[in-house]
């Protein structure tokens, strides 16, 4: 494909700058008259006008929703712990965490062990071909542990995790 000659350029130039220059005046249209039960001919509405167009209304941001400014209550103002209605929430302390059972304890011995291995080989550090066999053997065991130790049923309190 050839490059354009400076003339195509300013051609091109001209062009877009009458495109933009009347881009504000077409994004609200007029609506159509209700009481003439016409529609204006195609012919009729024609390319916005070119050269210094005439600036645009700017109050509509006035009565747009999203542009107004209403002040708040004075009750709104107000800090917090001043309003009546202000409860802090305190949640209850955790229960302590139970003491891990020795399979559930060899499980995540097992599959921290596996991920260490491929950590240090993903460093460069090069290990013995059975430590590689001996990681995937201790993942899949400690893996295997750790899903029959998910109990099979949840309690009838357990709720379905979201509390507000």
């Amino acid at each position: 494909m050839a490059r354009p000659s400076e003339d195509d350029r300013e051609a091109v130039d001209r062009a877009f700058a009458e495109l933009v220059s009347g881009y504000h005046l077409t994004a609200d249209r007029p609506e159509p008259a209700q009481g003439s039960g016409s529609t204006p001919h195609p012919e009729s509405v024609g390319p916005p006008p070119v050269g210094n167009p005439v600036a645009p209304d700017s109050t509509w941001a006035d009565q747009h929703p999203l542009f107004r400014f209403e002040e708040p209550a004075p009750e709104q103002w107000a800090p917090p712990r001043e309003r009546p209605d202000f409860e802090p929430y305190a949640p209850e302390p955790l229960p302590p965490l139970a003491r891990p059972e020795a399979p559930a304890l060899l499980g995540w011995i097992g599959v921290g062990f596996a991920c260490l291995v491929v950590l240090t080989t993903a460093f460069g550090l090069r290990l013995p071909p059975w430590m590689g066999w001996l990681a995937v053997g201790a993942f899949i065991a400690g893996f295997g542990v750790l899903l029959s130790r998910i109990p099979r049923h949840r309690p009838p309190d357990a709720g379905d995790g979201a509390v507000l």
